[in-house]
């Protein structure tokens, strides 16, 4: 790493001594605690933290007067709907803003980034549909609300066999999605939550789904973005040349000089970033760094590649920028599929089912557990909303029947959904027969293509259910969002799992398992009871053992859902201490005064223990 960034990285620690001291990072790739841990001294600077309530007043009051529109509020009721998400997490802000248009958006950018040399606990942190499980929403400072009026589609073109749609990041996902269905055209990113979520949400979490397997995150799809930097200006960020790039640095906006120091790091430390990246096929911790660049550094300066900043700022929870639009690429619906639904008695041989099923292209592997479908069997009630009245009768029949006559009621440990597409089968050169005897060989015993649209129809009820059906598991209890987001490498898939199981039983604590077998990722719930004084300690013994268990079969901890709140101090199990400064490098040039959501990616300042909610 160059002096210069050296440099920079001691300003960030001596500006911000109070909330984000390097120091308070954990260090090192060992899953071992260091002592003391990363939570304890994430609690001693929390308490060390100085609250300003005077730079909220005077900033509240210079919104009014600058030409602000939209809601600056804080009273409490308001105050309290955004002190949580999705998460574990309960922490209330001291000020919502819902801005009504851009401007809005930069003239808040631009008064916080005067006011918190001042006030220097003030923040803003942007939000969405408050869908996330990590707790990247939640602030005890400024939450700007982009979903209130930043959610209209702007347009929609098509060229080249894609179809290309430009929307404000507010724009509910279900409303694009219905909208590029007309066309013909999907997003194949979608994440599980799509019925709820946002595209800005999205995109700042990097979200994925089911097809991501093929396809990718939500950054593969990114053309463009608009990102208010710390300037308060918009900018237009996009993929560039070499040509472009070099005509970029040389202006001296907010813009040019982030790009100009980023591509100044990635060329400095291009083997130690190369390095860092994740051996799985999904992640969306840290920056990736890795991903900037689409060659080598000497190919993109030979005119090959480009240089791409919205790979870094998707993914990145707002704490580089706030995005005020989007350009997505979507793509042609798939026709003529067919799903092949694989039980895997014996977990020993899911790794090879799951590595057999990844050579023919697929487009999603799906997975879920044995808790997932007995569930289902015993709450049939809990599809009667969810399917017209004659359809709810036909798939519950091919539900038991499964049970009872397929698989001689015996729960496998596993049900894997695999989808392939005709044109992927015809250019792997393989019949649909030959795949299914093969994956019946491998150790997938009863594996069958499925053509009754009923039978279809309940596989996919129960996989997309397994969220909502643990929580029938224990009323009493919640499903905890803290262990859910791991992965690992496909071949490792059993023996990791078998370690989750074990574990589980050893914190005896349920979980429904389901996630995606083609990336071997896995997401769970472990059913907790928030108003137990006991939850926050077990979370975090939890979350030690869990993360490590991750880490020993080459996996990461955070594969879709981003790093928030709950994995922020665990990144250093991933990341070796250069790579962790690294990233506060990127932090610090694109955020130097600390105004984007501090906290998250880098830099961890909340105190868990005491942030955990105490309402189920």
């Amino acid at each position: 790493m160059s002096s210069k960034t050296l440099v920079k990285s001691k300003k960030v620690t001596t500006k911000s001594a109070k909330r984000r001291k390097v120091s308070d990072l954990p260090t090192g790739r060992s899953s071992r605690p260091a002592t003391p841990s990363p939570i304890q001294r994430l609690t001693r600077a929390e308490t060390a933290r100085k609250r300003e309530p005077l730079g909220h007043l005077v900033v509240e009051k210079l919104l009014r007067e600058s030409g602000f529109k939209g809601i600056v509020s804080s009273a409490p009721e308001l105050l309290e709907k955004y002190a949580t998400d999705e998460s574990i997490f309960h922490i209330k802000p001291q000020i919502v803003l819902q801005p009504e248009d851009k401007r809005s958006v930069e003239i808040a950018v631009k008064v916080l980034g005067k006011e918190t040399k001042r006030f220097p606990s003030l923040s803003l942190t942007p939000r969405a549909a408050g869908t996330g499980l990590g707790g990247g929403s939640l602030t005890d400072s400024i939450v700007i609300d982009i979903a209130a009026h930043l959610n209209n589609i702007k347009e929609v073109r098509e060229k080249d066999g894609f179809a290309y749609i430009t929307c404000e990041p507010g724009t509910p996902w279900r409303e694009a999605e219905a909208l590029l269905k007309t066309k013909g055209y999907y997003l194949p990113s979608y994440p599980a939550s799509k019925q709820i979520c946002t595209i800005g949400g999205a995109v700042a979490n990097n979200a994925a789904g089911p097809d991501s397997l093929r396809y990718g995150h939500t950054a593969d799809s990114v053309m463009t973005l608009d990102v208010v930097l710390q300037d308060g200006k918009t900018y237009t960020v996009r993929p560039l040349s070499y040509k472009d790039f070099k005509q970029l640095i040389k202006g001296q906006d907010a813009l040019s000089k982030a790009a100009k120091t980023i591509f100044n790091l990635i060329e400095k430390n291009e083997d130690v970033i190369k390095k860092a990246k994740p051996k799985t096929t999904k992640n969306s911790s840290g920056y990736p760094l890795w991903s900037v660049i689409s060659t080598s550094v000497a190919e993109f300066k030979k005119g090959n590649g480009t240089f791409d900043l919205t790979r870094l700022i998707s993914g990145s929870q707002g704490t580089v920028g706030i995005i005020t639009s989007v350009t997505l690429r979507a793509i042609p619906i798939a026709k003529n599929t067919s799903l092949i639904a694989v039980p895997v008695f014996d977990l020993s041989s899911a790794s090879r089912v799951v590595l057999e099923a990844i050579k023919h292209d697929p487009i999603n592997v799906e997975i879920f557990d044995s808790l997932t479908y007995d569930s289902a069997m015993k709450n049939p009630q809990f599809f009667r909303s969810r399917l017209p009245s004659l359809n709810y009768y036909r798939v519950l029949l091919s539900m038991y029947t499964t049970y009872h006559a397929r698989w001689n009621r015996r729960l496998p440990e596993f049900v894997l959904l695999i989808t392939l597409d005709e044109k992927a089968i015809a250019e792997k050169g393989a019949k649909l027969s030959d795949i299914v005897n093969i994956l019946q060989v491998k150790g997938g015993r009863g594996t069958r293509v499925i053509t009754n649209p009923y039978e279809r129809e309940m596989f996919w009820q129960i996989r997309d259910a397994s969220y909502s059906l643990s929580k029938l598991l224990d009323p009493k209890k919640r499903p905890a969002a803290f262990l859910e987001d791991m992965t690992v490498p496909p071949e490792h898939l059993a023996k990791f799992f078998t370690d989750i199981k074990y574990l589980l039983k050893k914190y005896n604590v349920i979980a429904a398992v389901h996630g995606h077998g083609g990336n071997a990722h896995f997401h769970f719930y472990p059913l907790l009871d928030f108003t137990s004084r006991s939850t926050p300690a077990l979370i975090l013994k939890m979350a030690e053992e869990f993360f490590a268990t991750a880490i020993k079969y080459h996996g990461n901890i955070c594969g879709e859902h981003n790093d928030g709140i709950i994995r922020t101090p665990y990144l250093s199990k991933m990341y070796s201490k250069q790579v962790l400064e690294l990233f506060r490098t990127v932090e610090h040039t694109f955020d130097p005064d600390d105004i984007f959501n501090p906290g998250k990616k880098v830099n961890p300042r909340f105190d868990i223990l005491s942030s955990i909610r105490k309402t189920n």
